[in-house]
C-alpha cells in the first residue's frame, strides 16, 4: 500500500475526549429536557382539561343555589317594601289630615282676635 492511502490514527487526547463527552451529554439533556416540557405541557392542558370539566358543573350548582337565593332575598324585600308603602300611604293621609287642621287652627288663630274683637266692641256699644 502507497503510504499516502494509509490512514493514520490520531490519538485522542483527554480534554477533546471530554469536551466531546460534555457536547453528547448536553445535547441528551437538551433532547430530554424537551421531551419533558413537551409532555408536561401535554399532561397540563389534559389535566386542566378534567378539572374544568370536574369544577364547571359545581360552579353551576353553586351559582344555581345563589341566584334562587338571591331571589328569596329579593322578594322578601319586595314584601318588605310593599308594607313600607303602605305605612308610607297611611303617613301621607295622616298627614293631609294634620294639613287640614293646622290650615284650620291657622285661620282660627287669625279669626279668634277678630271675633273677640268684634264682640267686645259690640258690647260696649250697646250696654
Amino acid at each position: 500500500m502507497p503510504a499516502k492511502s494509509k490512514s493514520t490514527k490520531k490519538a485522542v487526547s483527554f480534554d477533546e475526549y471530554k469536551t466531546i463527552k460534555d457536547e453528547i451529554i448536553e445535547i441528551s439533556e437538551q433532547r430530554f429536557e424537551n421531551i419533558f416540557t413537551k409532555r408536561l405541557q401535554s399532561f397540563k392542558k389534559e389535566f386542566k382539561s378534567e378539572l374544568m370539566g370536574e369544577l364547571n358543573p359545581r360552579f353551576d350548582a353553586l351559582e344555581i343555589k345563589f341566584d334562587a337565593r338571591c331571589n328569596a332575598i329579593d322578594a322578601k324585600f319586595a314584601g318588605i317594601d310593599a308594607k313600607f308603602d303602605g305605612i308610607n300611604a297611611k303617613f301621607n293621609a295622616i298627614d293631609h289630615r294634620f294639613d287640614s287642621v293646622e290650615k284650620r287652627l291657622s285661620f282660627l288663630t287669625w279669626f279668634m282676635p277678630v271675633l273677640i274683637t268684634l264682640i267686645l266692641t259690640a258690647f260696649k256699644l250697646f250696654p
